[in-house]
């Protein structure tokens, strides 16, 4: 795992907790767990909005916050500039989409395709 990507547990159990432990409540089911969920929820993300951002499905849209998914090209290079491109991938440390992503803007800026 990179270091990113690794959770830091006793944090995110002192956030969630503060300095207290854990206190057992009455247990609550139906709407009164529903209400109690929802409350919780609003409480962490603030509204509505970043509730459903964070329950959302699948990868994020790349470029901007229009639901649905983002744009696919596809396309076959040369093994011997497959090799160069996955170095490049393991020397920058990036995913290949991002560099993908940054290679075909580099190309409509050097075609002016795209306002600078």
């Amino acid at each position: 795992m990179t270091d990113q990507r690794k959770t830091d547990y006793d944090a995110l159990a002192d956030r969630l907790t503060g300095d207290s432990p854990l206190e057992v409540a009455a247990v609550q089911v139906g709407s009164d767990a529903a209400a109690s969920g929802r409350a919780f929820l609003l409480r962490e993300y603030g509204g509505d909005a970043a509730i459903r951002q964070a329950i959302r499905r699948g990868r994020p849209r790349v470029g901007d916050s229009t639901p649905g998914e983002s744009a696919t090209v596809r396309g076959r290079i040369a093994d011997v500039e497959y090799r160069a491109f996955m170095e490049l991938v393991t020397e920058l440390g990036k995913p290949q989409s991002e560099l993908i992503r940054e290679a075909v803007h580099l190309l409509l800026e050097h075609h002016k395709k795209l306002a600078s």
